[in-house]
């Protein structure tokens, strides 16, 4: 089975891009009354939270939502969407198959323009497993599928939290997610088979949180004796028929 969290802040028109056949849970930080009313009016669950900004913990609070309603086993799979990202591209039966038969823990997908797609040579078909250890990993949160074993595996590592919730502003909970997820061996892939709208990556400048955060990155590393690397692994190159 597979279940969704979707973040959303301001984002309405998205709401009903998302598969509702696909067990999804909203968490809004700053709703406003066209959300609420779009999902009453669909059917869709939600969360209100209190406080505005802290994405891992947003995160956080859908899953926790859908860990108390269904009977989860390791195999099923979560995904996590920002809530102005959405597949455009998708592929059911790829992911089926790269999840069930590849080894593979957490599927990173890509965006119409990426700057992953070229600079970690993703192919046009398949997939590559690639090193999340390093500095600037490109584990970014703006859409993936990790199998719910891993997630326990990361919970466990995090103390009971899935995305560290020191990182309550912009930028870097996804990347240190991808240091712990190497740390723990957890195999990591990437695939333009599952597209989603808009742009990613080369836009930390543009966010005046971005420098907070990259401390809180650093002190975390530190705290938990995770190596500053900068040498990357080879990637493994999955070629699905």
């Amino acid at each position: 089975m597979r279940y969704r969290v979707v973040i959303s802040h301001n984002q309405t028109s998205s709401i009903l891009k998302f598969d509702k056949s696909v067990p999804t849970v909203f968490v809004f930080d700053a709703p406003t009354q066209d959300d609420l009313d779009t999902c009453r009016d669909n059917g869709l669950q939600y969360k209100v939270v209190a406080a505005a900004g802290n994405r891992s913990k947003n995160r956080n609070i859908g899953l926790q939502a859908i860990i108390q309603q269904f009977a989860l086993s390791d195999d099923d799979i979560i995904e996590f969407f920002d809530g102005d990202r959405y597949i455009v591209q998708p592929n059911d039966e790829f992911l089926a198959a790269l999840f069930a038969n590849e080894d593979v823990d957490g599927v990173l997908y890509t965006c119409d323009n990426d700057t992953r797609i070229k600079k970690y040579h993703v192919p046009s078909k398949g997939a590559i497993v690639l090193d999340t250890g390093t500095l600037c990993n490109p584990f970014y949160s703006c859409g993936f599928g990790i199998k719910y074993g891993a997630i326990r595996k990361i919970m466990e590592y995090n103390d009971g939290e899935f995305f560290v919730e020191v990182f309550n502003r912009w930028g870097c909970e996804d990347q240190f997610m991808g240091l712990v997820c190497d740390q723990l061996g957890l195999n990591i892939a990437i695939t333009a088979e599952i597209m989603l709208n808009g742009n990613v990556g080369g836009d930390q400048n543009q966010h005046d949180d971005y420098k907070d955060s990259l401390q809180r990155y650093v002190d975390m590393m530190l705290l938990r004796h995770i190596p500053f690397r900068n040498d990357t692994k080879p990637s493994r190159i999955i070629e699905m028929k």
